[in-house]
C-alpha cells in the first residue's frame, strides 16, 4: 500500500479536524436517534461506541477519514484495529460523555478537544494524545493509481 507524502501541513491538519468533526456528527446522530426512540441511553451508547471503534472499521478508516482520504496506521504500518481505535479515541469519547453533562459539559468538551487540537498542531508529527497512547499515526491514503512515466 502506498501513501502520499504530506506536502501541505495546513491542509493535512484541516483534513484531520474535518474527519473528526464528521465522526462527531455521526455520534450526535446516534444520540438524536436515541432521543427519537425515547431511549436516550441507547443513543448515547451508540454514539460513544461509534467514536471509540470508528478508526478500527475496515481499512483503519472511520466515515470521516474515508471522506477526507485519511487512514490510521498502527506501529507496524498495518491498518488500525478496534483495540487501537478504542485506545486512541478514549480522550474523544471522554469529551463526548462530558458533553452530556448539563451546563459544565460543553465547557469540558471544548477543553478536551482544544487540548487535543493544540497537541496535534504543536507537534511536527501532527500526533494527538490518542495517537501517542495507541502508538498510531494518521496518513494520507493514495486514492489514485500511480501515473506511468
Amino acid at each position: 500500500m502506498r501513501f502520499l507524502e504530506i506536502s501541505d501541513r495546513g491542509s493535512f491538519l484541516f483534513d484531520r479536524v474535518l474527519s473528526k468533526f464528521i465522526d462527531l456528527l455521526v455520534a450526535v446522530a446516534f444520540e438524536k436517534v436515541g432521543v427519537l426512540l425515547n431511549s436516550p441511553i441507547v443513543g448515547d451508547a451508540g454514539g460513544m461506541t461509534y467514536l471509540l471503534v470508528a478508526d478500527g472499521l475496515p481499512g483503519g478508516r472511520s466515515l470521516g477519514k474515508r471522506l477526507t482520504g485519511l487512514l490510521v496506521l498502527r506501529k507496524e504500518d498495518s491498518p488500525c484495529r478496534f483495540f487501537e481505535s478504542t485506545v486512541r479515541n478514549l480522550t474523544i469519547g471522554a469529551a463526548f460523555l462530558f458533553s452530556l453533562i448539563p451546563y459544565a459539559g460543553p465547557v469540558l468538551f471544548i477543553g478536551i478537544i482544544g487540548l487535543e487540537f493544540l497537541l496535534m498542531v504543536g507537534q511536527r508529527s501532527a500526533r494527538r494524545l490518542g495517537d501517542d497512547l495507541a502508538q498510531t499515526r494518521v496518513v494520507v491514503k493514495e486514492e489514485r493509481p500511480p501515473v506511468a512515466a
